[in-house]
């Protein structure tokens, strides 16, 4: 597993944050942000995280968006300043997807004020190694699949429990880092470009390494050759994991049947240019 496993996390969790809600969704904002390391250090994905997992619905604009994670006192890493509209709505039921016995209820979707082209907000291995390249329009679909728990080592391997994920596939529009030259002359297929496919939000208990147990988000993409690509990234600290971790291997081996099936190669991939 290589560091462009830890890019399409990135990637993905930007799509994460173009999660819209409704309105009247006080509650998602009602208590002030803790003073001292909250769940979810960037307010961007804090009100993601709450809107998936509180199933709220809805529109919201952009200028509404930017006065509620203003009032939270957090700077985002990410070009919020650009999201023009947002929403998430109800998949009506005679219209609902289905893949492997699991139906897609809820939609999202995101419209910028233009396509975006800027530098990737997070460091890997100190660098910050290419180009998010992000379409005006994202559209993705929405999956919530039951918890379970997993071995991911075999057997005699520890036992993850794993609670309900949400597993967002992406339907229309694209998300991609397009990695530096340089960087890939450093780092060889340690950095590959990453198309991503889905992503994944979910809690974890049972790990061994602490930074794993509670909320995971994961990422699934592929390289331009399609070797499929996953990644972590570990909200509380907000930077990317080590990759490899078995949480993230876990959700990843959980998911990806349903949103990314390994066989079944996303076909706009890599259609984009630069």
């Amino acid at each position: 597993m290589g560091n462009s496993r830890l890019a399409a996390a990135l990637l993905a969790a930007l799509l994460l944050a173009a999660g819209p809600a409704r309105s009247g969704d006080d509650h998602l904002w009602g208590a002030p942000a803790a003073a001292a390391e909250p769940e979810v250090r960037d307010p961007f994905f804090a009100f993601c995280v709450a809107l998936a997992e509180g199933d709220s619905l809805g529109v919201w604009t952009g200028r509404e968006l930017a006065a509620r994670l203003a009032a939270t006192g957090r700077r985002s890493k990410l070009p919020v300043e650009s999201v023009v509209l947002m929403e998430r709505r109800e998949v009506p039921p005679a219209l609902q997807p289905t893949h492997r016995d699991r139906r897609a209820t809820r939609r999202w979707r995101v419209e910028l004020d233009a396509d975006l082209a800027r530098p990737l907000p997070y460091s890997i291995l100190g660098y910050h190694p290419g180009t998010l390249h992000v379409s005006r329009v994202l559209e993705a679909l929405e999956w919530v699949l039951p918890g379970t728990s997993v071995r991911v080592d075999g057997p005699d391997g520890p036992e993850l429990r794993v609670g309900a994920m949400h597993a967002l596939r992406l339907e229309a529009g694209h998300v991609i880092l397009d990695a530096d030259g340089l960087v890939d002359r450093l780092l060889g297929k340690k950095l590959d470009d990453t198309w991503t496919e889905a992503f994944v939000l979910a809690r974890v208990e049972g790990a061994a390494d602490p930074r794993e147990n509670g909320l995971n988000g994961v990422a699934l993409g592929r390289a331009r050759n399609g070797r499929p690509l996953s990644g972590a990234f570990d909200f509380r600290r907000d930077e990317v994991l080590p990759n490899g971790r078995p949480a993230a291997r876990a959700l990843s081996g959980l998911c990806r049947p349903v949103v990314a099936p390994y066989e079944q190669p996303d076909p706009r991939a890599w259609s984009w240019r630069p």
